[in-house]
């Protein structure tokens, strides 16, 4: 019996740590996001989307879209015939070509424009790739540094890209270097067999797969009007650091935000929308817009939960252009500072006449997201709290 118990206890335990619908806080919410892969290609991403609010006894209906992104994987052409696949650190946005030269780490060089760098893999990232992460599910974001330093030396000498080699005794592994995603030259690793074909002065082309799909959530509330509100919130790529805070803080505040909402009546209809994609949710929220287009129900404001539940500054709003929307003027927003927002998704709902802008509440946050400082212990459950009584009384009068 006492075995028996026992067992039990532990499964329970498991289900309260992985199910949001039985956290007791936006912090506890927080934990259980930060617990999934957030790799868009990932099985576990998949599972999030696909049954995210599952298990919620809500009034309001729920959405599973899909959009296309492209995936890790690339096709790889060397003199435009022979063809294998690649393995990108980090999702390619466009793809490169150019002549192949071998160098070493460290190697001295002149300009490199046109120039593919093939680079063999770093015993510093050999390592890494190997280590043991169970014991952080967080994630620790961790980088070859003296490799990225000569990455960003090639970028700045014109390099159209880089390759890696594996391991000279390993013909199965795919060779890859730990990058930040602040180096901007794009880069893939190849397998034993593609190493091979990577001759000095033979032309390669590399292209990402772009016919991957991955899910994302929408819930709806229904209002008495056609006004319709949408609010986004992003879920970035694993590559940004699981424990990213400027995902967390808004994915968490807006799922404890549809519970406190569901079952109040608004004469706007309220759109809630958990983007997935790579790094920044572009191709989901994308793939929304179109569909709205599409369907004739652009909306009449688009809010971004941006850097939220990471800081200790007062809250703040970003517009294009430091632009004073119409409901900057009313109520407890007329109160907020507005700062300018940069290049996002929501430049594309702008294009289409939609105001946009993002709350948040950290100057900070994006640049510290990169550090071992930036852990779940970082947030709070009053802050958190905070934001969504905050976003739930604004709604209550849309």
């Amino acid at each position: 019996m006492t075995i028996m118990y026992s067992l039990l206890t532990a499964l329970f335990t498991v289900f309260l740590y992985f199910n949001p619908a039985s956290s007791t806080s936006p912090y506890e919410t927080a934990e259980y996001f930060a617990s999934y892969d957030r790799d868009v290609n990932s099985w576990e991403n998949v599972e999030l989307f696909e049954s995210l609010g599952n298990e919620l006894n809500l009034e309001m209906d729920s959405f599973v879209h899909y959009a296309s992104v492209p995936s890790y994987w690339t096709t790889l052409t060397v003199d435009d015939e022979e063809q294998f696949d690649g393995l990108s650190h980090f999702v390619l946005e466009a793809g490169f070509t150019g002549e192949v030269v071998k160098m070493d780490w460290d190697e001295p060089f002149d300009r490199l424009k046109g120039k593919v760098v093939v680079l063999p893999m770093t015993e510093e990232s050999l390592e890494l790739d190997m280590r043991d992460t169970s014991a952080d599910p967080y994630g620790e974001v961790i980088i070859d540094n003296k490799a990225n330093r000569y990455l960003l030396s090639l970028l700045e000498a014109g390099a159209e890209g880089y390759i890696i080699t594996p391991p000279a005794d390993d013909d199965e592994y795919f060779g890859t270097i730990y990058t930040s995603p602040r180096t901007r030259l794009p880069g893939i690793g190849v397998d034993a067999e593609a190493s091979q074909q990577l001759k000095e002065g033979t032309t390669v082309s590399v292209e990402p797969f772009v016919d991957e799909e991955v899910p994302y959530t929408e819930f709806v509330q229904p209002g008495k009007t056609e006004e319709q509100i949408v609010i986004l919130a992003r879920l970035d790529g694993i590559a940004y650091g699981d424990h990213a805070f400027w995902s967390l803080g808004g994915s968490s505040i807006l799922y404890t935000l549809i519970q406190q909402m569901d079952g109040i009546e608004t004469d706007a209809t309220i759109r809630y929308i958990f983007l997935n994609g790579s790094g920044f949710g572009y191709e989901s929220a994308i793939d929304y817009l179109e569909t709205a287009k599409q369907d004739g129900t652009l909306p009449s404001l688009v809010l971004s939960l941006d850097i939220l539940g990471t800081g200790e500054d007062n809250r703040f709003v970003r517009t294009k252009g430091m632009t004073k929307l119409p409901v900057l003027e009313k109520g407890s927003w007329s109160t907020l500072d507005v700062k300018p927002l940069g290049t996002t998704y929501l430049d594309d709902f702008q294009a289409e006449g939609v105001p946009v802008m993002a709350l948040s509440d950290s100057l900070t946050a994006e640049f510290d997201a990169l550090t071992e400082a930036d852990t779940i212990e970082r947030l709070s459950d009053e802050a958190m709290k905070d934001h969504v009584a905050w976003l739930a009384d604004w709604l209550k009068t849309q």
